[in-house]
């Protein structure tokens, strides 16, 4: 237990001035869950909230209100087990460390428990266990999946701050995910305008009055139906061995793990020392596509490469696309007219898409002078979600230092100064 406990055993050592050691059990009741007989339709057509793991999965602060509520019935069936405004529920099991603070009573499945703080120590508690996630998953025990068990849970220690510094710390830390909520608002608002936009540009044009049926459905009149194989080419990646894996001195291979919001991103780096053909080295204005993957949702996943991505090579998994009319074509694999042909031609087995399927694919293709304005538009939109997104990483980031100094008392909050502010 003492090595699970790591990060309190190593605190014990220089506890702040003031705060105390205290076992969970000692300021929360923990309440366990439990599930009413699913079977029964009676249960389940109330107004109470019911939560399970994954409820809390996209939880920021408080409890998202879950579609699915029980009646009081369902609440009798499983001893009336449920907790006030104001608790944490805990993910314990598939898997451990999701939370979130109730706005209302609420009722939970087996795979959390509820706790009710004896005192107004919700909000502290909250960034507590968050912070201590991993620590809590090492206490887990289980052959088919971990479990955090009651006991292990009620013996785990915290370190406690007077009050005043438990509200402070909590008011800090709750200042900066109102941030990071507000940009995810910002993020998700922004996302579904392009999606509004992608459907309205890619089949209505800008300013066409007549329009023609095609396979895609109803386009522009002026507009062409074309395969991705007749207006570009496509490449398989690089195979290469173990062996050929070298460190800095080789080339980069760019895979999957590259890929994040539309652009490469540096940092889970491959590099090999072999000999590449020039098709396989990446050029300016290549699409690099996720064509096979352990991960069905991940096939279809890309990125246009721009000057700082050439030279480059990439792995088996993925292959480029080459068009002159790239720009465009990187927006239309961004929309439902992609990844719906994507879902057609995907082996029930394997998560693929061959080149010959690739190829395969239509895309609409209006002329030159509108995919510029199509393209502009779009990628307007998509630096504005970029922007956010960067934002919401840096708060991040921010948010875990903050807790590692405020939560441990090595920073004491009387001598903080607001730092959020100067992420911004």
């Amino acid at each position: 237990m003492a090595k699970n406990n790591m990060t309190t055993v190593k605190e014990k050592q220089n506890i702040p001035n003031g705060w105390q050691e205290k076992k969970i059990v000692d300021v929360c009741n923990i309440i366990n869950g439990s599930t009413p007989k699913s079977g029964v339709a009676s249960y389940w057509s109330g107004d109470v909230v019911w939560v399970t793991p994954n409820d809390l999965r996209d939880s920021s602060f408080y409890v998202k209100d879950s579609e699915r509520k029980i009646t009081k019935e369902g609440l009798r069936s499983i001893g009336n087990r449920l907790v006030p405004k104001n608790s944490v529920i805990l993910s314990t099991r598939a898997p451990i460390g999701y939370l979130g603070v109730t706005q209302q009573e609420t009722a939970f499945n087996q795979g959390c428990k509820g706790l009710v703080c004896k005192t107004d120590l919700t909000a502290f508690l909250y960034y507590v266990l968050q912070r201590n996630t991993e620590n809590l998953k090492k206490l887990g025990a289980g052959s088919t999946f971990l479990e955090l068990s009651t006991s292990n849970l009620e013996k785990y220690i915290i370190l406690i701050p007077p009050i005043k510094e438990q509200q402070k710390i909590a008011e800090i830390l709750g200042g900066v995910d109102e941030d990071i909520a507000k940009t995810q608002e910002v993020i998700g608002a922004t996302e579904k305008l392009k999606r509004g936009l992608m459907q309205q540009l890619f089949t209505r044009g800008i300013g066409h009055t007549k329009f023609t049926e095609t396979k895609l459905g109803e386009i522009p009149k002026e507009w062409e139906v074309v395969r991705l194989g007749d207006v570009g080419t496509n490449h398989i990646g690089l195979t290469y061995s173990p062996n050929n894996v070298v460190d800095e001195n080789g080339t980069l291979v760019l895979r999957s793990s590259n890929v994040k919001n539309g652009v490469i991103v540096y940092g889970d780096n491959v590099y090999v020392d072999a000999k590449i053909p020039d098709h396989l080295i990446t050029k300016s204005g290549d699409i690099l596509l996720c064509t096979r993957n352990g991960s069905r949702d991940l096939i279809g996943k890309c990125a246009y490469l721009d000057g700082h991505s050439v030279g480059h090579s990439f792995g088996a998994f993925m292959s480029v696309y080459r068009s002159k009319y790239s720009k465009f074509i990187f927006q239309v694999f961004q929309s439902d007219i992609f990844k719906d042909q994507i879902n057609r031609h995907l082996g029930a087995t394997i998560n693929q898409i061959t080149n010959t399927s690739l190829n395969s694919f239509i895309v609409p293709l209006p002329p030159d002078d509108e995919q510029k304005k199509i393209v502009e538009i779009l990628s307007a939109v998509d630096e504005k979600i970029s922007v956010n997104k960067k934002l919401k990483e840096k708060l991040t980031v921010l948010k875990k230092g903050l807790m590692q100094d405020l939560l441990s008392g090595k920073v004491r909050v009387d001598r903080f100064t607001d730092a959020s502010k100067t992420i911004k």
